[in-house]
């Protein structure tokens, strides 16, 4: 690849901390009257939307109040709007939950057989536009400001999202938001971003690109950021770069990309147009990999890089740490708490693990996890700091009183904002790489594999195996009759092929090597009955024992890893 115009770098680098300024300063004014803002939002929403086919049935035209639409609309999730969605994604129909024209849908794990497809606007469209690179750059300059450090020179940034779209039959984009926002600004991606357009834009979701990825990041000595959706995407890139920086370098100080790079020879002649050998870029780094890895490698071969940006907390928290290894004291800016649905929050700040709602991202209620009345929710300002609520949305893009069954705690207050972070979700099992698997997707997989190796499977357990690189999910299982231990490969590639068919981004996580295939391993019969009467013997009532699904305590692993199959 060229290398980008240093001018027109620090240009767009200028007008992107512009933009960051402008949103930093919208929120700072918006969170003083949080509450107003939000619930005038959801006025907004009603009055646009009445006169959808949604509206109409719900009788939106007699809701002149918040109290009259908690009153008058019910909970909701994705099976309530199923029906309207599959007339707008199979028929192209309009006005059914939104009055705003659709522009695309991102895609989500739904039930087995039928992911979701979640519509979206260009008012969501927007939010993601506003709180994601622009903010964090502001965010990230006046975090160096304060400490009176220089923010660093101009300089492109490395991304390690992959915007594949995957069009309906009309030509709807079925994406994520971020390639909808990249596709809209792909003529200047190589001034923002280290990798070329092909290689953030692949027009394929096989292809393995780790390799080209950071042959671009460590050509550009000057860049300004790392950057990803989720933690595990860069410690999983870190880990492949302590194993590949020979043939990386090498390709550098050549100006080639070697045939071990698995990618379409299309794709390999257009790259190596544009790229130059770089015998003094190869020396520097050559240097720095032979001191090894123990002191953090990334401000040796990346001096400039001054922020590490992706969803590093709760699930992800170890994927912050480990980063750390490689990183030091970079810091770290934790992006956004969103969902498909909607982006909800934002880090106001570097370096903290917790988010500020956005007023005027959508209308939220909270339902108290300690509640036995779920019918009763909270709005914003009755939220108390050190609780935890389950948060119901209303959205941009025609999804009202919503339940993403995420759990979230509130920590305090941004002005009038809630602070939040998330703390888990209600129906997930465990979400290694960001692909928020839930029971009902591994349940299936589960009753599939019995299935088809003609065996009764009466209990499992999933247990997060973060010891290896790429962490990976390892799948305890009790079968009837045992399964021979002999097939375990063969065991484990169907379980794979289910997992993947079950949950699509896990699938995805996999078969990018952001996750480990799964493992299996069988464990002795009995061993959940025995487990269940260890715990009745130590004073616990049977009707409260619940099945260990997740393997999350030292004392659960040490017992059902003792009793598998050798």
């Amino acid at each position: 690849m060229a290398q980008a115009n240093p001018l027109i770098v620090k240009i767009i680098e200028n007008v992107l901390i512009g933009k960051g300024k402008k949103a930093v300063q919208h929120l700072d004014d918006i969170s003083k009257d949080a509450v107003a803002v939000s619930e005038k939002v959801l006025m907004d929403l009603v009055r646009k939307n009445e006169n959808t086919e949604f509206g109409k049935r719900m009788h939106f035209d007699e809701i002149k109040s918040v109290e009259d639409y908690r009153r008058m609309i019910p909970y909701t999730d994705y099976d309530f709007f199923s029906e309207y969605i599959d007339r707008m994604v199979k028929n192209g129909e309009t006005n059914l939950i939104t009055a705003d024209p659709v522009i695309q849908y991102a895609m989500s794990s739904g039930s087995v057989g039928n992911p979701k497809h979640i519509p979206v606007t260009q008012a969501n469209v927007d939010l993601y536009t506003t709180y994601t690179t622009n903010f964090a750059l502001f965010t990230g300059k006046e975090y160096y400001a304060k400490k009176r450090l220089k923010f660093g020179k101009p300089g492109r940034g490395f991304i390690a999202l992959e915007a594949v779209n995957m069009p309906l039959p009309d030509g709807t984009p079925r994406t994520a938001i971020s390639s909808t926002i990249m596709k809209k600004y792909e003529k200047i991606l190589k001034y923002v971003y280290t990798s070329p357009v092909q290689v953030i834009m692949p027009d394929r979701v096989d292809l393995d690109l780790k390799y080209l990825k950071l042959l671009y990041m460590l050509k550009d000595k000057d860049c300004l950021y790392i950057a990803a959706a989720f933690m595990t995407a860069l410690v999983d890139l870190m880990s492949y770069l302590e194993d590949n920086w020979k043939s990386i370098v090498d390709d550098i100080e050549n100006g080639t990309i070697g045939d071990a790079v698995n990618i379409p020879n299309e794709m390999k002649d257009e790259l190596k147009k544009n790229l130059k050998p770089d015998p003094k870029r190869a020396e520097e780094l050559r240097a720095e990999f032979g001191k090894g890895f123990d002191d953090p490698i990334i401000p040796r071969i990346l001096p400039n890089v001054q922020m590490i940006g992706a969803i590093g907390t709760g699930g992800f928290a170890a994927y912050t740490e480990r980063m750390k290894k490689y990183s030091g004291i970079i810091p770290m800016h934790f992006l956004t708490y969103a969902a498909s649905e909607s982006l909800m929050a934002v880090a106001r700040y570097p370096d903290e693990g917790e988010f500020v709602l956005i007023p005027d991202s959508g209308f939220y209620e909270f339902i108290p996890i300690d509640s036995t009345d779920e019918e009763t929710s909270y709005t914003m300002d009755q939220l108390k700091v050190g609780k935890d609520y389950e948060i119901v949305i209303t959205n941009l893009s025609g999804l009202y009183r919503y339940r993403i069954k995420d759990v979230i705690r509130v920590t305090g207050w941004h002005h009038k904002a809630p602070k939040i972070k998330f703390v888990y979700r209600k129906n997930q099992m465990i979400s290694i790489a960001g692909e928020k698997t839930s029971q009902e997707a591994v349940s299936w997989a589960i009753e599939e594999f019995a299935k088809k190796t003609g065996c009764v499977i009466p209990d499992y357990s999933v247990y997060a195996d973060l010891s290896v690189d790429p962490g990976r999910y390892v799948l305890l299982m009790e079968t009837y009759p045992q399964l021979p231990v002999e097939k375990t490969d063969e065991f484990e590639k169907l379980l794979f092929d289910l997992l993947s068919q079950a949950n699509p981004n896990l699938g995805f996580v996999m078969n990018n090597n952001q996750l480990g295939k799964p493992k299996i391993k069988f464990v002795q019969q009995q061993t959940y009955a025995l487990y269940t009467d260890m715990q009745v013997m130590r004073g616990t009532s049977r009707n409260q024992i619940k099945p260990v699904r997740i393997i999350d305590t030292p004392a659960k692993e040490k017992f059902f890893f003792a009793l598998t199959e050798k």
